[in-house]
């Protein structure tokens, strides 16, 4: 793999990222160029085999594309630019098209939801039954009521819920493969991804499901799910971990990529934690939303982390 200085159109992504991340980058771009020379073939495998953080620093390359090359534009540049992944395109030109003007807070908004809100915006909405939901940040979900069930959706984000009862239709909310069902309760659901959904109980009781394992989740406690299973329920302080509704944010040895996610609901641009034993270290924060512009300051001073700023979109967490 040869030195090339076109790699990137963005000099500060490249000089602020450690030797072995920038490394990283470099051989992906080359791997996923048009033609791959077979000396570089073998000398990518030698330099995974090397050092355990070149294998490291490589999966998460691979996860930061993974999770931007199916947005919208970038479909849309391939197609029309027939744009192809090297070392020029990978670099700030692609990335910054992909996170920019707003693109991924575009796409995780759901346009066609029912109900929306921007990243920092919170909003209560009044349903059809006298019911009401409080959205945090970045939150969508749609709303389907029939004669015999009150249907939510929530696409993406958190919202809390209180419900009017009625013994004719039950509330159910559904978030990723699971669903939360109610009669006449307060409670919380809290999206970050398909495989960490966790539900928080105010006031009395709700039910959730996930394909046949069912639990009932009691107030004052919480549970999380995933695509297949269902977390056993803890007793929790629903006034610490429902904080958003009076605008701080409280984390109690909660694992750090699961801060960034709320944190990416309540500030401009997009922080990413690059490593998995980073994103599972527990820490414990309590965060004013108010001041939230200012968060990153406050981790780097109290975390051992290290922030890169790839462009005003995009930020990248290391660990120090």
């Amino acid at each position: 793999m040869g030195t090339d200085p076109n790699w990137t159109d963005d000099e500060d992504f490249g000089c602020n990222l450690d030797p072995v991340s920038q490394e990283a980058v470099t051989w992906f771009a080359t791997m996923h160029a048009d033609q791959v020379a077979p000396a570089d073939q073998v000398a990518f495998r030698a330099w995974l085999r090397r050092d355990e953080r070149h294998r490291a620093a490589y999966a998460e390359v691979e996860r930061l594309w993974s999770g931007a090359s199916e947005l919208p534009i970038v479909r849309s540049r391939r197609r029309t630019k027939r744009i192809a992944v090297t070392r020029r395109t990978f670099g700030a030109g692609v990335l910054a098209a992909v996170v920019g003007a707003g693109t991924w807070t575009a796409y995780q908004q759901h346009p066609f939801a029912d109900y929306r809100t921007a990243t920092g915006e919170r909003r209560t909405v009044k349903l059809a039954d006298d019911s009401t939901v409080d959205m945090a940040g970045a939150t969508a979900m749609s709303i389907d009521f029939s004669s015999e069930l009150r249907l939510i959706t929530l696409h993406r984000g958190e919202a809390y819920f209180s419900v009017v009862s009625t013994t004719s239709r039950p509330f159910v909310v559904e978030a990723a493969a699971g669903r939360t069902m109610a009669a006449g309760t307060a409670f919380n659901v809290d999206y970050v991804s398909d495989d960490d959904v966790r539900v928080t109980v105010a006031r009395h009781a709700v039910a959730v499901r996930v394909g046949t394992e069912g639990v009932r989740l009691d107030a004052g406690s919480q549970l999380t799910y995933g695509r297949e299973n269902i977390g056993a329920p803890q007793t929790i302080d629903p006034a610490s971990e429902l904080g958003w509704r009076d605008g701080r944010l409280v984390f109690i040895s909660q694992p750090f990529g699961r801060v960034i996610a709320s944190l990416n609901r309540w500030r401009q641009g997009r922080l990413m934690v690059m490593g998995s034993a980073l994103a599972a270290r527990p820490v414990t924060l309590i965060i004013d939303l108010q001041k939230s512009g200012n968060i990153l300051a406050t981790l780097e001073d109290t975390l051992p982390i290290r922030v890169v700023n790839v462009t005003p979109y995009l930020t990248l967490v290391f660990e120090a």
